[in-house]
């Protein structure tokens, strides 16, 4: 008993000294912010000059933050097609899948640290 005592002491103590708790004494690290917009082109079957056909927001796109094979973290999007997400510090792969019938995806490494990191995924709509 007085040795478990101990290394729970040890243990409580190395974290207070590092500075990785908060004031609740909860185990926490950096993290960061992954924001952006999923978008879907083309958008016209026929682009024509002067005629503008800018892609489109994409909304309820699956957005996952892969770290290797697993997911760290995922959303959805809202209407506009924007997404965030708040990961720990470390290398991400953003990838971000379009809704209905034809289920293309994009992705873009990302590295979450300090600064924010915005991006903008561009999903192929299937129109050709």
């Amino acid at each position: 008993m007085v040795a478990r005592f101990d290394l729970t002491l040890l243990a409580a103590a190395a974290l207070l000294l590092c500075g990785c708790t908060d004031e609740s004494g909860q185990v926490t690290g950096h993290s960061g912010l992954v924001t952006g917009h999923v978008l879907t082109a083309p958008v016209c079957p026929v682009e024509r000059v002067g005629q503008p056909c800018p892609p489109r927001p994409v909304s309820r796109a699956a957005v996952v933050a892969l770290d290797g094979d697993g997911v760290r973290g995922s959303t959805l999007t809202d209407t506009a097609g924007a997404f965030s997400l708040t990961l720990p510090d470390g290398r991400y792969v953003i990838k971000a899948t379009n809704v209905g019938g034809y289920a293309s995806t994009a992705s873009e490494p990302v590295v979450v640290s300090d600064n924010p990191v915005s991006i903008t995924l561009i999903v192929d709509s299937g129109i050709r």
